[in-house]
């Protein structure tokens, strides 16, 4: 590299910059660039100065400071007039000794004033630091009651342990109540609620303290497009209809409010349905998408014999094979100890790639001594021949939607603490998963079996290099069309609820206004008001459960009623059991899925119910919902195993169960039941909604496998099942048996988990 050449160029730019004559991001590039360059040489005190200079005009300061990973900037000492300035113009951007923003990031915490209406969407990188801003917002506002709705419950989880034992956090964490459960009882002066968009549909569905929000952040909100979804499989797609239920609650009144996503595209249409939506409801755009604080290199994968990554880097191929291919730049960044991320398509083959990796003996010789207690963890409660344990032996880690929370959480905090060099994953680590990866190599450019678009690719590449870890970071195509994706038209965000010309679901009916309905849905509207009102359903009933539609509920509303009396007898005696015991019974449990299947729409769902077994021909999810009840994950899993799966697909299918079918499909549907069920045993028998019994604590043990508050806690936050039993009975003999039978790797994490638990309860 001719350093004087290098620094030439910067000097140009900044002066071009200062001349209008290039953007911000053009000049972000170049500084960026030019500490990438720089980092490992020799530095005097002169070159310290001038990169102290540049990082502070570029608005980044956290460039310079990221120099000392790689150099000793202690013995910077020298100042000058430039240098002064520089670190006056730092100051600014300080909002605590250890915390302070970058140039950009304090533009949109400057844009909310006191006093006005703030309502925002910022799109921006994936490096950007959204979710920081947004706390930078509450500090700045001091709102009183806040909510922050995030995509996943893992990411609710990773923010109530940020607040609860993160010092830089320590002032919210005092001054603030914080909740993460859709049951609140202990409401404080000022609070936090953490949600999900289903879970504050949920709360708002409880909150009968009538309490007013001040401030809402909506995290990831292009879910409101069902087009936008990253999504690594073909399915049933609800998050879309949540998030725009979500977002329109969130808009009611004078709240102020912060929607965030990554590269999301505007049209410039005044008639385009987004921004109608903007429009209507007072909201600015802050269009960032430009400010990429780390930088990215993309490198594809030809057939030639040769491919020269980086200045020193290069890598040489012995033959065209992809896989062999693979293999070779994987061994050579594990060289360079630099870490990656390998993103596939679909889960199963994340799982075929990691055997490729463990049968290639790149990592045969991984030294896993550090983790070693959390592979025993997973031999003795799961299975030793897991593809997942392989992986980890050989210093890979696996991550997608079908391995259990908790084990997750854990894969990712080793490759981040560097003790795997490997990461092989789904889009579940576009989800704002923050890891340390330098390198991201992408082997099909595909998510499921749908061709990736624009944004998506985007997204997907934004996990290469993070901000305040990495300079830049390295996109390695593997031989296919990602960078089509990349380079392809954008796709512009749509609100389906202001475009008259839209298709509707029913529940879309009863969230766009009159002038975005067509006549056909104002008359389906008009209908299925007329036959609520046929049965006296009141409108406090029809709006629980938001994300299933008012026909499915009068349909369900109908079947009970229908009920024989003997039928009504075994519900009862369905629910005395479960108030009572952890199992079901069978026969009740058949009626109510008898009651519900006409709506259930999901396919697996459906066959789960439709497929009969044994002599009184119980639905096959009768057995495996008992099986779950009694032995929990484990005894689902050994159940499949034993009726001969092999061990991987047992596996996965046991987790698709309880994650998916169980803990979202059928809770909805047996939510629905429960509602009309209680409500229609009310008008029978003169008694309140709360008073009259049914399946709730069904219905709880399905979404949380847990009753007790601290339960339902740790169950978000991702803990091993012996954990979660322990809080489930703390002050029992019971609980103490628990707790001495843990394992090294349990007692690590319950040793975590308490500070979440006691801050929770502070």
């Amino acid at each position: 590299m001719d350093r004087i050449k290098k620094g030439a160029d910067v000097i140009t730019s900044i002066n071009k910059y200062r001349n209008d004559e290039i953007r911000d991001h053009e000049l972000i590039t170049v500084v960026n660039s030019y500490f990438d360059d720089i980092k490992n040489q020799p530095l005097s005190q002169a070159d310290f100065q001038f990169l102290k200079f540049i990082s502070n005009v570029v608005g980044i300061p956290h460039y310079f400071d990221l120099l000392s990973k790689f150099n000793k900037i202690e013995d910077f000492e020298v100042f000058n007039l430039n240098t002064f300035s520089a670190i006056f113009y730092e100051s600014v951007l300080h909002r605590s000794e250890s915390l302070k923003l970058h140039k950009y990031q304090k533009t949109v915490v400057d844009t909310f004033k006191r006093g006005e209406l703030n309502r925002f969407f910022l799109s921006a990188s994936t490096s950007f630091g959204k979710t920081f801003v947004a706390y930078e917002v509450i500090r700045k506002m001091k709102y009183k009651n806040v909510v922050l709705i995030f995509p996943t419950i893992a990411l609710l989880s990773e923010n109530l342990e940020r607040i609860n034992t993160n010092s830089e956090y320590s002032d919210l964490e005092t001054e603030y109540t914080i909740h993460t459960l859709s049951e609140v009882d202990d409401i404080g002066d000022k609070n936090i609620f953490i949600y999900t968009p289903e879970r504050f549909l949920s709360f708002l569905e409880r909150n009968t303290k009538n309490i007013t929000f001040d401030f809402v952040f909506i995290d990831e909100v292009y879910k409101i497009d069902n087009e936008y979804i990253v999504d690594d499989q073909t399915k049933e797609n609800e998050r879309d209809v949540a998030y725009r239920i979500a977002t329109h609650y969130s808009l009611k009144g004078d709240t102020d409010i912060l929607m965030a996503g990554p590269y999301i595209e505007f049209s410039k249409s005044d008639t385009n349905s987004f921004n109608l939506f903007l429009k209507e409801n007072h909201v600015k755009v802050l269009n960032f998408n430009n400010i990429e604080t780390v930088g990215k290199k993309y490198v594809e994968v030809t057939n030639r014999k040769q491919l020269i990554v980086d200045e020193g880097f290069i890598v040489n191929f012995e033959n065209n094979r992809k896989i062999q291919r693979l293999m070779k730049i994987l061994s050579d960044l594990e060289k360079r100890n630099e870490n990656t991320i390998l993103y596939c398509p679909r889960r199963g083959d994340v799982e075929r790639y990691a055997k490729y990796i463990i049968k290639s003996e790149n990592n045969n010789r991984w030294d896993f001594s550090g983790y070693e207690f959390f592979i025993k963890h997973l031999e003795e409660n799961f299975h030793k021949d897991w593809v997942l344990i392989n992986a980890l032996k050989n210093g890979v880690g696996i991550h997608h939607g079908l391995v259990p929370k908790y084990i997750q959480k854990e894969i990712v905090s080793l490759f981040n603490e560097g003790k795997l060099s490997i990461l092989i994953s789904t889009t579940t680590i576009t989800e704002g998963v923050n890891t340390s990866a330098k390198n991201l190599i992408v082997v099909q450019s595909k998510k499921g079996d749908k061709d990736l678009k624009r944004f998506d690719a985007k997204n997907i590449a934004g996990r290469a290099g993070r901000f305040q870890h990495h300079y830049s970071g390295r996109v390695i195509v593997l031989q296919n069309k990602f960078m089509d994706a990349v380079d392809s038209s954008p796709l512009e965000i749509k609100h389906k609820n202001y475009d008259v010309n839209s298709v509707k679901d029913e529940i879309d009916l009863f969230y766009s206004k009159e002038q975005y309905l067509s006549i056909e849905d104002l008359g389906r509207k008009k209908n299925i008001v007329q036959e609520q009102l046929e049965r006296e359903i009141p409108e406090e009933i029809m709006d629980r459960f938001k994300v299933v539609s008012r026909e499915d509920k009068i349909k369900v509303y109908d079947r009970i009623k229908e009920l024989t009396q003997d039928e009504r007898a075994q519900i009862r005696k369905l629910i005395a059991h479960i108030n009572t015991s952890s199992g079901v019974d069978f026969e009740g449990l058949q009626i109510l899925l008898n009651v519900v299947r006409p709506i259930v729409n999901n396919e697996k769902l459906s066959y789960l119910i439709d497929q009969r077994i044994g002599d009184r021909e119980y639905s096959l999810f009768v057995f495996l919902l008992h099986y779950y009840m009694r032995d929990g994950f484990a005894g689902s899993m050994r159940f499949k195993i034993d009726k001969g799966g092999k061990v991987d697909e047992a596996i996965r299918q046991t987790a698709d169960f309880i994650y998916n079918t169980l803990k979202y499909q059928a809770v909805k549907y047996l939510g629905v039941f429960n509602l009309m069920y209680k409500f229609i045993r009310t008008t029978e028998t003169n008694k309140t909604f709360d008073e009259v019994s049914g399946i709730d604590i069904l219905l709880l043990r399905l979404e949380y496998n847990a009753l007790t508050e601290e339960g339902r806690l740790v169950g978000d936050y991702g803990v091993p099942h012996k954990i979660l039993e322990f809080y489930e009975n703390p002050n029992s003999d019971f609980a103490k048996e628990i707790s001495d039978s843990f394992d090294e790797y349990e007692r690590s994490v319950f040793e975590k988990v308490k500070k979440i638990v006691e801050g929770n309860s502070n």
